[in-house]
């Protein structure tokens, strides 16, 4: 009887931590440049252990029609982070950050403000900051914030601890779990 090659396969797996989403909305194309720099600096923070997807758009959006309403509530519902980028909230988004509701998760997700732009020397700050410290608090979320002057997006450094704090929360939820 002839003899079988003996044959060896290697497969490599990669194991990943799970799925990391983000939504961003943004107000002005000056915002939107933020926003996709924060989702960068984001993606960098959780690297390859994540599968991270971005959903993004503008906050004009929630006015377009009830369906795209609903579209961006519903990435909000399975964000782990929402980003709003703004020179100033819209009572759109004020509305619709108040709707939002709590959700069961296991680990809080992460309200990231990037208030203000390059022109804005001054701003109320309760104006801008209150509303999403409120937003978050309703939902049971963690808020940061950070004022987007000049020279803002040169350092993610005040952003990368919070997006590890939700990453480690996230994995230690996911220890135990077994994914198919």
């Amino acid at each position: 009887m002839p003899m079988q090659p003996e044959m060896s396969v290697k497969e490599e797996v990669r194991v990943t931590n799970g799925k990391f989403r983000l939504l961003s909305l943004y107000g002005d194309v000056a915002a939107s440049g933020r926003a996709r720099w924060a989702v960068s600096a984001i993606a960098r923070v959780a690297g390859p252990d994540w599968q991270t997807t971005s959903e993004t758009w503008k906050i004009d959006s929630l006015n377009v029609s009830q369906p795209i309403r609903q579209m961006i509530t519903n990435d909000a519902a399975n964000a782990d982070a929402i980003l709003i980028a703004a020179g100033s909230l819209e009572p759109a988004l004020l509305q619709w950050l108040d709707s939002l509701e709590t959700r069961n998760r296991p680990v809080p997700g992460l309200l990231i403000g990037l208030i203000g732009d390059d022109e804005t020397t001054t701003v109320d700050l309760s104006l801008v900051v209150k509303p999403l410290i409120h937003g978050a608090q309703k939902m049971g979320w963690n808020f940061i914030w950070h004022w987007m002057g000049e020279d803002a997006m040169s350092d993610a450094d005040w952003l990368t601890a919070h997006v590890q704090d939700l990453l480690a929360g996230k994995s230690a939820a996911n220890d135990g779990m077994i994914f198919c």
